[in-house]
């Protein structure tokens, strides 16, 4: 292919813009020249600069064209299955009693500490096809099922084969996503470890992996004390912070993500107001996680509208994971976005693309203007509002890739 092509026969192109905040640029009869891997410039089809119209043209087929999704949140490699503990559910018992009985995130642990690199490499492949194929382009993914060093050590190595075979994330390091079991429930001693041991030891042993750090601050996990310091460690290390934050209770996880500068606070169900302004005035992403609220049964969704209001720049994940959220599907969120956060189409769309992006110093994804990588999806929608309207439809994208 040309170094130099335009995208043309376009119904319209919709993007958010990076330079006005919640912008979103809806052009119709669109065209988009590329350059090489970048965008070089958008806008109606008629007014295709002089310069680009003896370049070779990319037939988008009457489509609508968007940037493609980025997910901020994922738990992508894990050992096991979860399904039993799912119907457990529907039949009465609680996600916090399940966890009690030594099953939930535990559960997976064990299966997890099982698994070798090469299986968690072959089950995150496919996971990332699925992702793709539905869209998205970028993800944050996780260690945390390991829950001591040599299983995280595991996850990491497996992330770091992932990458070297092209995917394209951004690895955060979780090892305190819930306290081990060999720390009987004293989760100071258990920060310790994670803090002085497991950290800097998996940042020697797979340098340049990790770009982030987090930890589950919620009642009966880590407090947010124990959280700062390791959170603390991690940035000695070159570790930015991204918090689980205020998911079941208020712990004041939003408000430590504002004191550190965090890249993101995520969940944050029971957010307090003061947490939100803190969040806005320290340009802390809110990441926001609809289909955990949903599958957990949960009534309590994120206050989106108040921390637009707050202003925030908001962001949509999937959470995708083997016990609160097995959800593959950007679409679902989207939709859940606009149906149950109250968030408009455009903001919900943005919060998916360029705040996404955002979150994790992603500056070329998440939009089309001149400098972005030039992924983009083709959808074959009369409208885009539709993908959220026919709230059942399956939507998968066309790809012209950077």
């Amino acid at each position: 292919m040309s170094d130099r092509r335009v995208l043309v026969n376009l119904r319209g192109l919709l993007t958010p813009d990076p330079a006005r905040t919640w912008a979103v640029d809806r052009i119709p009869d669109a065209a988009l020249a590329l350059q090489g891997d970048r965008v070089a410039w958008l806008g109606r089809a008629a007014d295709l600069p002089a310069g680009w119209k003896d370049a070779p043209r990319v037939d988008g087929g009457g489509s609508w064209a968007s940037p493609g999704f980025v997910d901020p949140h994922t738990h992508l490699l894990f050992g096991g299955d979860r399904s039993g503990e799912f119907n457990r559910r529907l039949h009465g018992a609680t996600y916090q009693q399940i966890a009690a009985e030594g099953g939930g995130i535990r559960e997976t642990v064990r299966a997890t500490r099982a698994a070798s690199v090469e299986a968690l490499v072959a089950a995150g492949e496919a996971r990332l096809r699925a992702f793709r194929e539905r869209g998205v382009v970028h993800l944050e993914v996780k260690t945390g099922y390991g829950l001591e060093l040599e299983a995280e050590s595991r996850l990491t190595a497996a992330y770091a084969e992932l990458r070297r075979r092209g995917w394209s994330f951004d690895v955060t390091l979780l090892p305190a996503h819930d306290l081990a079991p060999e720390f009987g429930g004293d989760a100071e001693a258990n920060a310790r470890a994670v803090a002085e041991d497991w950290l800097p030891e998996l940042v020697r042993r797979h340098p340049g992996v990790a770009a982030f750090c987090d930890v589950f601050v919620e009642t009966g996990v880590y407090t947010a004390d124990l959280g700062r310091r390791i959170f603390e460690a991690g940035r000695r290390l070159g570790l930015r912070p991204r918090v689980h934050a205020d998911e079941l209770s208020w712990t004041g996880g939003a408000e430590l993500a504002a004191e550190l500068g965090a890249a993101s606070a995520d969940h944050l169900m029971f957010c307090s107001e003061a947490g939100m302004k803190a969040m806005a005035a320290a340009d802390v992403t809110p990441v926001l996680l609809p289909g955990t609220t949903l599958f957990l049964g949960m009534r309590d969704w994120a206050p989106a509208r108040k921390m637009i209001e707050a202003g925030c720049r908001v962001a949509l994940a999937t959470d995708f994971n083997p016990g609160s959220c097995p959800c593959l599907d950007p679409l679902t969120i989207l939709r859940l976005g606009c149906l149950q956060l109250r968030m408009t189409f455009e903001e919900a769309f943005t919060a998916m693309t360029l705040h996404a992006a955002r979150s994790l110093g992603r500056a070329d994804l998440g939009h089309l203007h001149p400098g972005a990588r030039a992924d983009v999806l083709l959808w074959d929608v009369g409208e885009m509002l539709e993908m959220v309207y026919w709230v059942g439809e399956p939507y998968r994208p066309r790809f012209i890739q950077a």
